[in-house]
């Protein structure tokens, strides 16, 4: 939980003493792969050319760019600026998910260049700095790994955890300057542990939410989210520990092309009513660096450049975690209750992207570690542990 005044000490030791957003340089800042700089995002904005003077024209495309400047014209373009008229939700959107669930298939995507959500992952076509919001489907999971750690107070032994978390979004415009973001979460943890108390092997998480993104050619952009969660084990009967209920409300003002400040909260139903405040800055140095200072999750990117069709990215994560799901302990006696993990985690990961796919490999720690429960089911602590988590995103 205080563990972001470390990141962003870490990013001041290595930031340039240039900051000049506008330009990219690459003379004063070269490629860690030996390559020049990629050119600035909307000078990578391409038109067909057959259709400059149409006055029903195409959406400019974007295309992945060599490293001398020149596009590969032998390849279609992946990426779209979409139109700023509101789709709604339309019929094609079927079709449009079976698409998505191919990760090989070739689709051009649409993206949204006005929209920023400080806290979400923006989409990336190959230009450094400059990260549109992803329209239509998109499809995540990744897999962590929590070693055994020894458990002390209320109980003994050890415990491991791994996780699964998944999740498929469907981003569109649905009014102008409105954007509709839903979310459909699948999470299955994994436990071995700990002694003395049976938890159960698995729980699960179904979810979905349902986010409005507002925003316009001013400064100022918010977000307001409902999260519904079924948080549970299925050894026992749903009951009322088996239902989390969250929502949020966010509000960024974008007071220079460098710095965007973010304030709002969040409130988490767990064994505790969490309301977590989610306040910060975003600051954009120059065109390799970002970093979003905010709490509960901060994020300090930089980007190495590009290898072949890859872009690659280097970043830090510090965040503050709590989940909590309906639990069926099965010793000494068959309980009901609710248990509540929290912890804050700290890990470095690399991070490329090539179109529309986008893979992340990080390795990190995981310390102060508590769980907690509703019931007659005594509390505990976990030791320190190291992480090791790996996704993708298509």
């Amino acid at each position: 939980m205080f563990v972001t005044p470390i990141l962003i000490w870490l990013a001041a030791i290595g930031a340039e003493p240039e900051l000049n957003f506008t330009n990219p340089a690459a003379s004063q800042n070269p490629n860690v792969f030996g390559q020049t700089l990629l050119s600035a995002a909307l000078q990578s904005v391409e038109t067909p050319a057959n259709e400059a003077a149409s006055e029903d024209q195409r959406p400019p495309t974007f295309r992945a760019q060599s490293y001398d400047n020149q596009p590969r014209d032998s390849e279609p373009p992946e990426f779209e600026l979409a139109s700023p008229c509101p789709r709604g939700i339309h019929r094609d959107l079927f079709y449009d998910l079976l698409d998505t669930f191919n990760p090989f298939a070739k689709s051009t995507v649409r993206v949204l260049p006005g929209y920023y959500d400080p806290y979400g992952w923006q989409g990336s076509y190959g230009t450094n700095g400059y990260q549109p919001w992803r329209l239509g489907w998109s499809i995540y999971h990744d897999v962590a790994v929590l070693p055994f750690s020894t458990v002390t107070g209320g109980t003994t032994g050890e415990m491991k955890m791994v996780e699964w978390n998944s999740n498929t979004r469907l981003s569109e415009l649905i009014a102008p300057g409105v954007l509709f973001n839903g979310t459909g979460y699948f999470n299955a943890h994994y436990w071995d542990g700990p002694g003395g108390i049976a938890l159960p092997g698995q729980v699960d998480q179904l979810s979905l939410d349902m986010e409005l993104g507002f925003f316009n050619d001013g400064p100022w952009s918010a977000q307001v989210a409902f999260h519904p969660q079924i948080v549970d084990g299925y050894d026992s009967p749903l009951n009322h520990y088996a239902i989390n209920i969250d929502g949020r409300a966010i509000v960024s003002y974008l007071a220079s092309p460098n710095w965007t400040f973010v304030g709002g909260f969040a409130v988490w139903d767990r064994v505790d009513l969490l309301v977590i405040p989610h306040v910060g800055a975003v600051w954009t140095p120059d065109t390799r660096w970002e970093l979003r200072l905010l709490y509960p999750r901060t994020r300090i990117s930089y980007y190495l450049g590009q290898r072949g069709k890859s872009d690659f990215w280097l970043y830090g994560v510090a965040e503050y975690t709590a989940e909590a799901w309906q639990a069926d302990i099965g010793e000494p006696v068959t309980t009901y209750d609710r248990i509540q993990l929290t912890d804050d985690r700290i890990s470095l990961g690399l991070r490329w992207d090539s179109g529309r796919h986008s893979v992340f490999i990080e390795g990190g720690y995981v310390f102060n570690r508590q769980a907690k429960f509703a019931g007659p089911t005594p509390n505990f602590d976990l030791n320190n542990v190291g992480m090791v988590r790996a996704g993708v995103r298509f």
